[in-house]
Parts: C-alpha cells; sequence; structure tokens
C-alpha cells in the first residue's frame, strides 16, 4: 500500500439538466461528504453539459490533478447520454457487451414485464479496458478505469443508484489504492445570532484553537449558523476525538443558549427530542408562517409521538372563530402584536389539549397593509399554561425567507423558555 499522503478528488457532474437548474446536483453534494469522511480532499466540483469536447477538457484537467475522478450522469439509453461512448474514445478503447450486465438487464425488465428494447441492450456495452461496476439498484453498470496511478470512475446520476455503487463497491476498491490521513469533524448547531457576532464572540477562543491543528468554519444560513470543528492529518484518532470534543464544549461555554446541539440535526428535531424525552406534547398556531411551522415539525419521524397538530388562522376572523380571541382584544392591540401572539398560544394549548403551545402572527411580505407595522414585523409566542412568553423580530421583506426564519425562530423559543439542556 502506498505511503499516506492526501487524496484529492474532482467531481464531475454531466447533464444539461444541472447547468439549466432543471435538477439539483444532489450528486456532488453526497459524494463530496462521502469523500471527506474517507480522508480524501475535494478539489473541485464542475457540471457538464452532455458534449463530448467539454468532457474530454475535463477529464484531461482530472487527470493532471486529482488522484479520483468521479463522473456521474450520461450512462441512460438515449442519444444524449454520451458519457460511456466518449470515456471509450479518450481511451482509445471499444465497447463490447458485458455478459454479466447484459443478464442484470434483461432480468430487470423481465420481472417487470416490459420489453427489453434495442437501446436497453446497450446498457451492457461497456469499455474493454474498464472494470465494471454492477448496478444492482437500476441498469446502467459503472466503470472504473485507471491511468497512470489516476482513477476514473464513471456512475449513472440516479442518485440511489450511485450511492449504493459508491457505498458498495467504489469506496473499498479506493480503499486498497491509497492509505489516507484521518479527518474529524463535530459541528456545533447554533440560532438566532449571526456569523459575525459569533466570531467576535470567539476570537480569542480562535487564535488559542490553532495550537491543536483543528480549524473552525463558519457555514452561515438564515437564521442559523453551524460551527465546523477539523482535525485532518495523521494521530491518534481517539486522542483527537477527545481534544476536538473538548473544544466543542469550549464553545458551548462561551455562546451558551445559542448553541442547541452538539452534533448536525434541526431544531425542529431537536424540540422533537426533547419533548420525546420528557413525555410533553406540542400544538401550534399559525397566521403569517401560514402553516410551515407545522409542516417543519411533521416533516421529522416520529412527530406524531409528541405533536398533536395545529390551526391556521391566517385571517384575523378566524382568529376570532378557531382560537376564540374577540375582536375587541385584536383591535385594541393590533393583529400583530405580543399579546396577540401570546392570546393565540395560550387559547390553541387550551384548545388542543397540550403541553405547549406556539404562535406567529405577522406581516411577512414583501409588503405591510399597516402602514404603522413595517413590513417583517413578526411577533411570536411560547405557553406552557402556567408562563407564556413572546419575542417581537424585525426582518426584511423577503418574504420566504422571513417565514423560514420566523419557524426557526419560535421553535428555538420554546427550547430557551421551557427546555434546560
Amino acid at each position: 500500500m502506498a505511503e499516506i499522503k492526501n487524496v484529492w478528488v474532482d467531481i464531475l457532474s454531466i447533464g444539461d439538466e444541472l447547468l439549466i437548474g432543471q435538477t439539483v446536483n444532489t450528486n456532488a453534494t453526497w459524494l463530496g461528504m462521502k469523500s471527506n469522511q474517507m480522508g480524501m480532499q475535494v478539489r473541485r466540483v464542475i457540471a457538464i453539459p452532455d458534449n463530448q469536447a467539454a468532457i474530454i477538457r475535463e477529464l484531461e484537467t482530472s487527470l493532471k490533478e486529482a488522484h479520483v475522478t468521479f463522473i456521474t450522469g450520461g450512462l441512460g439509453p438515449t442519444k444524449d447520454d454520451i458519457t460511456k461512448k466518449t470515456i471509450a474514445d479518450y481511451f482509445n478503447d471499444e465497447l463490447v457487451r458485458d455478459n454479466a450486465t447484459y443478464e442484470r438487464v434483461r432480468l430487470f425488465f423481465e420481472k417487470r414485464n416490459l420489453p427489453l428494447l434495442e437501446s436497453n441492450h446497450g446498457q451492457s456495452m461497456v469499455p474493454s479496458k474498464c472494470t465494471v461496476i454492477p448496478n444492482y439498484q437500476g441498469t446502467a453498470p459503472g466503470m472504473w478505469m485507471e491511468k497512470d496511478g489516476h482513477i476514473i470512475v464513471s456512475m449513472p446520476g440516479v442518485p440511489y443508484e450511485m450511492q449504493a455503487m459508491v457505498e458498495e463497491n467504489i469506496l473499498p476498491m479506493i480503499q486498497t489504492k491509497f492509505e489516507m490521513p484521518t479527518i474529524l469533524h463535530q459541528t456545533l448547531m447554533t440560532i438566532g445570532v449571526g456569523e459575525s457576532s459569533i466570531a467576535e464572540q470567539l476570537k480569542d477562543f480562535e487564535n488559542d484553537l490553532e495550537k491543536d491543528g483543528i480549524s473552525l468554519a463558519y457555514l452561515p444560513s438564515p437564521g442559523s449558523v453551524k460551527l465546523r470543528l477539523s482535525k485532518y492529518g495523521v494521530w491518534e484518532k481517539d486522542i483527537a476525538r477527545e481534544r476536538i470534543q473538548q473544544r466543542a464544549r469550549e464553545i458551548q461555554n462561551i455562546l451558551g443558549q445559542m448553541v442547541y446541539s452538539d452534533h448536525e440535526i434541526s431544531i425542529y428535531k431537536k424540540i422533537a427530542e426533547l419533548c420525546q424525552s420528557q413525555n410533553k406534547t406540542l400544538s401550534v398556531a399559525e397566521s403569517c408562517t401560514g402553516g410551515a411551522l407545522q409542516s417543519s415539525f411533521t416533516a421529522e419521524a416520529g412527530a406524531s409521538e409528541f405533536f398533536k397538530g395545529g390551526m391556521t388562522t391566517y385571517w384575523t376572523q378566524s382568529k376570532v372563530d378557531s382560537l376564540g380571541l374577540s375582536e375587541e382584544f385584536i383591535q385594541h392591540h393590533g393583529v400583530v402584536s405580543e399579546p396577540v401572539a401570546m392570546a393565540m398560544a395560550q387559547a390553541c394549548r387550551e384548545k388542543m389539549k397540550t403541553d405547549f403551545a406556539i404562535s406567529t402572527t405577522g406581516y411577512a411580505g414583501p409588503e405591510s397593509p399597516d402602514p404603522n407595522v413595517p413590513v417583517g414585523t413578526i411577533c411570536i409566542a411560547v405557553s406552557d399554561g402556567q408562563s407564556t412568553f413572546s419575542k417581537t423580530l424585525r426582518l426584511g421583506n423577503n418574504r420566504l425567507r422571513n417565514i423560514q426564519n420566523t419557524c426557526l425562530q419560535a421553535a428555538n423559543l420554546l427550547r430557551v423558555q421551557y427546555f434546560n439542556n
């Protein structure tokens, strides 16, 4: 086995649909994650059109600078799928039938009572010099080629087919070719505070962190920032893992309640874990978020164990009819106000018979119907029957971002006020 060294990876994603935004390139994201977990480093990710000259140009660049090149897409049975023929031409090779692949393709269609078309026959044709990677989830096989110590692996673009191929065959094969450094990560999840504010609080910590050979990355998204601690190299894994965990605890001590998890989960999953661990139930009353908060909770597996449901009281009158708030009360305080948000949470909890309730009301944008209440003004509240807490958010005029941020902040308000985690 070769000496330990950095192993550089290129990820080439082929398909016009990727370039025009018709398909999201989830394959590149997944391959990047898997490469990193193995200790390889991704050098570049690039999307390429279904064009032979473009594919060859990028392949030649990768062969100069990368140790491993992953290629996805372009292996289907239609005329626009040219990857296989392009690779064969580049290596001065010819396509030949792989009998094992042909038999898998034949059985694939036979089991589904579908005719085996001439175009499907072509799926079993592969470059004669390649090592065939079997596809047990579909019809297009993967192809492993080597040139001057470089590895090129071409795989179908269908995500679940590609992923099975990589995990079952390709990664184990790569591990026999290289002895790679180890990489460790730990991710802390923060919410409610921006990247620059967190960086200011961690300034002295980061200066001290360098002596451990650990790096800290900030990964911001609307309403939340991931903090990723990483150590890359050759060392005793258990010692390094303990050091990273110690450093993560130091961050938690500095940032306090801003950190809601020491591993990568959503705030909704965190609320689910907290409620389930204490046998608590939750309901939601939404106005400006229009059901998005309920959807966020029910997207998590096992939501029925703690989440009873909710009410989308979008119109002012629906707050009267469904939640029982009085028109006079709403008119006095204003529909976008903390008293109304608190009353919504209290009424929802009583009507749904839950331990906790969350509410949202506001003007998500892009405009406000009330000249006295700016767009992006949103009030949230949480209640457990004994106490009720509220908060006013001052956001921008991006409607979708405001809804997303409101859901995050509302869920987090419940965590901060009622759970000691």
